[in-house]
């Protein structure tokens, strides 16, 4: 059912103009290091969608896996994107909250029927992510992340 995976968070996302600088602050913050720092792939692997589109937008993505929560620092940095339309319009900021419903698609609609649009999507080794844009009605954009078993 929708509302067990709906009750955990997994993951708060920070788009950042500077990764390197940002991964410093934080580690000295947090006093851990992030457990990963990787890059986007490219189109041909992730088939990432921005507004209805094809897009080769890609980011740098850092990870701190904390005892309750993942904080992931995104600085974006080719192509359209929901991070680089967020980090033209906001500048530096909190950009979504995340669900894990692996196993679960149907809880997508949830959000959809809630007054949310998907904005980006795309695949990531192991399953897939969705962002929906649900500012007007939750006051978030929200990411739906779906693990493949």
């Amino acid at each position: 059912m929708c509302e067990e995976v709906l009750k955990n968070v997994v993951q708060i996302a920070i788009v950042v103009k500077n990764l390197d600088k940002a991964i410093a602050v934080w580690s000295k913050v947090l006093g851990v290091k992030p457990s990963r720092v990787t890059e986007t792939g490219r189109w041909e692997e992730t088939k990432m969608m921005f507004m209805g589109s094809p897009s080769e937008g890609r980011a740098r993505l850092a990870f701190f896996n904390l005892n309750n929560i993942v904080v992931e620092l995104i600085e974006p940095i080719d192509g359209p994107s929901t991070w680089k339309e967020f980090l033209e319009k906001y500048g530096q900021g909190i950009h979504h909250i995340a669900f894990d419903i692996s196993g679960k698609s149907e809880c997508i609609n949830r959000f959809i029927e809630a007054g949310g649009r998907i904005q980006q999507s795309g695949l990531f080794r192991g399953g897939r992510y969705i962002y929906i844009d649900a500012k007007e009605s939750l006051g978030a954009i929200v990411e739906i992340l779906e693990h493949y078993e």
